[in-house]
């Protein structure tokens, strides 16, 4: 059982407030007195109650990262290095999924509102709604998006270029001769989807090619809709013979169903996927993918909402990354 301030006090035998200065370093307890009680305290294992101290001095020392998509893997990744971001600097946080579900996210965002945490780091998920938006008119509201956008945004955030991430790997596809690149995207309710919509478009008409819009699909993002997909590729009358994969699951599932339609990677079919994480790692043979920087996008977030936090920031920030291009094997034609 946690040992508390009142236990130390009678074991002691002085006052709670006593107690309490002597732990905290501050005058008006005699030395003994102080190292009697710190004795105890060590031997007891006692630990402070952060939320207590920290609603005491109009601060928690927690934050909440919510979460579009707890089975993203590359939203894990985020999350792992924010944790290491905020154990550095005294926070922890709490961690919440609203699975894309807006009173989900409502009632996450009554924690900032009721200030049982600090701040919250808002991660994918769809176009901004109403309450998020009401909820960062509030100064007292410390709000950071990371991958999420706002028709009007309002919001310090923090943003991958999914524009040039596809941008690049359509190009790379086009220098290595393949010419029917079909573009598997998530479902197209946020903006995000068009901009890898348009960083898709922007390259074939970049690079002289027509855009044909039977070759964009927009599936959920699971390994099921990548599989089914490609069924329905290749029972219809444009053949492609490469892919983009905007999701680690979706990427999985295409893989799946070409193989198990017996056809080969990258001779049959180029495979360009998503996210360089221990998902997308085991597939065979080596799989070309769009790197998103997650260290950089936890660091970016975590150090914007401190200074929301701390009032060191006097305008909305916005910082946006460039996904790094890994060129492996299921990218590279055999005529080159």
């Amino acid at each position: 059982m946690q040992i508390t301030l009142k236990d130390i006090a009678r074991m002691a035998d002085v006052a709670e407030s006593t107690v309490s200065r002597a732990l905290n370093n501050k005058p008006g307890v005699g030395e003994d007195t102080k190292l009697k009680i710190i004795k105890i305290a060590k031997k007891h294992n006692y630990r402070p109650n952060q939320l207590a101290r920290g609603l005491a001095a109009n601060k928690t020392n927690m934050i909440a990262v919510i979460l579009s998509e707890m089975d993203s893997p590359g939203n894990i990744e985020i999350v792992k290095s924010l944790e290491k971001a905020a154990e550095k600097n005294g926070y922890q946080i709490i961690l919440c999924n609203t699975n894309n579900q807006t009173e989900k996210e409502k009632s996450y965002l009554t924690l900032l509102e009721s200030n049982q945490v600090d701040g919250a780091i808002f991660i994918g998920g769809k176009l901004v709604e109403g309450h998020l938006l009401r909820a960062s008119f509030s100064p007292e509201n410390n709000i950071v998006l990371v991958n999420r956008l706002a028709e009007e945004n309002f919001f310090t955030s923090v943003l991958t270029d999914y524009s040039q991430g596809v941008y690049k790997a359509v190009g790379h596809l086009l220098d290595q001769g393949f010419e029917n690149i079909a573009l598997v995207g998530g479902e197209d309710y946020n903006l995000i989807e068009e901009e890898k919509s348009a960083g898709y478009k922007a390259a074939l008409i970049d690079h002289g090619y027509q855009i044909n819009e039977d070759l964009i699909f927009s599936i959920k993002a699971d390994r099921k809709s990548g599989y089914n997909v490609f069924l329905e590729i290749i029972e219809g009358d444009i053949i492609p013979d490469a892919f983009i994969s905007t999701s680690e699951l979706t990427t999985i599932g295409l893989v799946e169903a070409i193989k198990m339609g017996g056809y080969f990677i990258p001779d049959d079919f180029a495979v360009v996927g998503y996210g360089d994480n221990i998902l997308t790692s085991v597939i065979d043979p080596p799989l070309t993918v769009l790197s998103e920087p997650v260290d950089a996008l936890a660091d970016y977030s975590f150090n914007f909402l401190l200074k929301l936090i701390n009032k060191k920031m006097k305008d909305q920030q916005i910082k946006v990354l460039t996904p790094e291009l890994i060129i492996r094997e299921s990218s590279i034609s055999k005529y080159n």
